[in-house]
This record gives C-alpha cells, sequence and structure tokens, in this order.
C-alpha cells in the first residue's frame, strides 16, 4: 500500500547542440532535452537508515547501496565511485533539507536511457533530487558536481533552452529549435563516453578570447534559425573548426568520418559521448556500416517544444 508520503518525479535527459566549453566563460549555448528521461521513487520505510536502488532501461540493476541517516557512511552494498557520489548528494539535500531525513527511505531511479549515451545521467539526477527536496537545484549541482549548469536548466524545465553566464550569473530563457529539415538530422552515439567532470578538470583554464566567445554566440543564434539543411551545416562546421583551433585537437569528422559528405558536430565532451550529423536518408546505414549501431533521427529524440 503507497504511503502518504511516497514521491514519484522524472526530468528529462539533455543534449548541448552548441556552446560546449565556451558556455563556461560566457558564450551563449543553444540546449534541448531528449525524449528520455530519469525517473525518481521515493517511499518512507521503517528503520534508521537510506536505502538506495539504480536501474538501467532494460530493468537490470546498476548501484544498490544503504547508508546512515546523518549521510557520514555506506552501511551495506559495493562501494564504489557511483555510491560514494549519491551519498555526496543526498548528504548536500540534507543540509538543504534535514527533516526529510529524521526517518528512513527507499530510493529508486530508473533511466530511460544508456548512462553511457552522456544524456545527463547526473543532471537530471539533481533534477529529480531538488524535485523531491524542493530545492533551488543549482545548490546541488553547486555542491556537487560543478559546472555551467546548462545540463540542470533543461533536465528541471524540461524545455529548449538558449543558456549563457553573464557576470557570473546562470541566465537562460526558453526558445524553439524545430528546425524545418529535421528530417536531415541525426544523432550518432560515438561509445567512447566522456567523464564529465575529468573533462571540466581538464579544459577548465581553456583560453578563449573574446572575439571568440561572441563568434560561438552568434552561431548558437544563427543556427537555432538556420532556414534549410545546407545553411545549419555551414555553421556547425565553422562552429567545429572554431573549437578544434582552440582545442587543439582534430574535429571528429577529420579523426574518424572523413568520407562523410554530410556536415558532423561533436555534443558535449569531444571524442566521446554523442555526435550530430547532418546528412539524408542514406546517413544511418552509412554510420551502421562504420560500427556505430546508436543512431537516433531528429524526431525520435529530441522531446517537442511544449
Amino acid at each position: 500500500m503507497s504511503h502518504p508520503q511516497s514521491l514519484h518525479v522524472a526530468s528529462h535527459g539533455k543534449l548541448m547542440i552548441s556552446g560546449e566549453y565556451a558556455v563556461l566563460h560566457g558564450a551563449r549555448a543553444l540546449a534541448v532535452p531528449v525524449r528520455f528521461r530519469q525517473h525518481l521513487y521515493v517511499e518512507p520505510m521503517e528503520g534508521d537508515n537510506i536505502h538506495w536502488e539504480s536501474y538501467l532501461p532494460d530493468g537490470s540493476l546498476w548501484m544498490k547501496a544503504d547508508y546512515s541517516l546523518d549521510l557520514t557512511r555506506q552501511t551495506a552494498g559495493k562501494r564504489t565511485s557511483d555510491s560514494r557520489l549519491i551519498m555526496q548528494l543526498l548528504s548536500v539535500v540534507r543540509s538543504l533539507q534535514p527533516h526529510l531525513f529524521r526517518r528512513g527511505h527507499f530510493l529508486k531511479t530508473v533511466l530511460e536511457f544508456s548512462p553511457q549515451w552522456g544524456m545527463g545521467t547526473s543532471s537530471s539526477l539533481v533534477a529529480n533530487l531538488a524535485k523531491w527536496a524542493q530545492v533551488n537545484p543549482f545548490e546541488i549541482l553547486d555542491r556537487s558536481f560543478g559546472g555551467s549548469g546548462y545540463d540542470v536548466a533543461v533536465s528541471t524545465g524540461g524545455r529548449h533552452v538558449l543558456f549563457e553566464i553573464r557576470n557570473g550569473k546562470r541566465m537562460w530563457t526558453f526558445t524553439e529549435w524545430n528546425p524545418a529539415f529535421a528530417g536531415d538530422i541525426f544523432f550518432v552515439h560515438l561509445n567512447r563516453p566522456q567523464s564529465t567532470a575529468k573533462v571540466l578538470k581538464k579544459y577548465k583554464n581553456l583560453r578563449f578570447k573574446q572575439e571568440q566567445i561572441q563568434q560561438i554566440s552568434r552561431l548558437t543564434e544563427q543556427m537555432r534559425q538556420a532556414p534549410d539543411a545546407s545553411t545549419f551545416s555551414h555553421l556547425i562546421s565553422e562552429h567545429e573548426k572554431l573549437l578544434s583551433k582552440i582545442l587543439k585537437r582534430p574535429t571528429v569528422k577529420d579523426s574518424l568520418f572523413p568520407g562523410f559528405r554530410g556536415a558532423i558536430k561533436s555534443l558535449g565532451a569531444w571524442g566521446g559521448d554523442m555526435m550530430m550529423a547532418v546528412g539524408d536518408k542514406h546517413t544511418p546505414a552509412y554510420f551502421r556500416d562504420k560500427g556505430y549501431p546508436v543512431i537516433f533521427p531528429f524526431q525520435e529524440l529530441i522531446q517537442p517544444v511544449r
């Protein structure tokens, strides 16, 4: 029987379409929610511990752990980086809403997307915990993962956003990215997932010139409003070249798919996670033949504007 304090919340995963790396330095980024979500189920229970379970999309158990009510120790389950991270996140929630931890709880998360896809396992979890605790999700983010917060803005609102950091403050507006040429856009998983924390650390001291920040912000606006696939392809190629120069790394097209006739853009951490390809009806077969079977057409992945 359901307890009156039981709760179910869900938050969308995300993709950053433009502005990766540069968003930390003030550039405007375009980010959108994906259709896939992460669910959080909370059930009060007897006892003086917190029981946590995380499940993958196929229903298999990803992680299980028990923690003391004061979140100072893990009392059961295999000790892993994931279990330590959950304890850290719950500790932050406890510091913000201590009354929630006066009794035991059973918490369960269920993903609709693979954590390998780079679609925001962490940000959708932060959004869900904030919804449960009724706190500002950025307070949880800043005391745990850190980062620009664009992903939490998307996951919390479930809407397309234009996001930037201005004078140290996060600012975003809801927008609409629903290109007329959506049928030509595909998202391909590169199967080389990147650690967000490690990437942030590696590129934390990256130097951007002010004109580069302005250029990326301008490209973001132009990409959002591009009238056709040809214009959009040109813009994402320009974005890739600029980031390639700043990061001193080859573009994903040059390094992996030089023979692809369309345009390709990295999404998120360069060299891993997802990429976006602009092509035609033969594009999925091209990438499958290259050994990349996880391919999403735009309409099947991007959450429609509400």
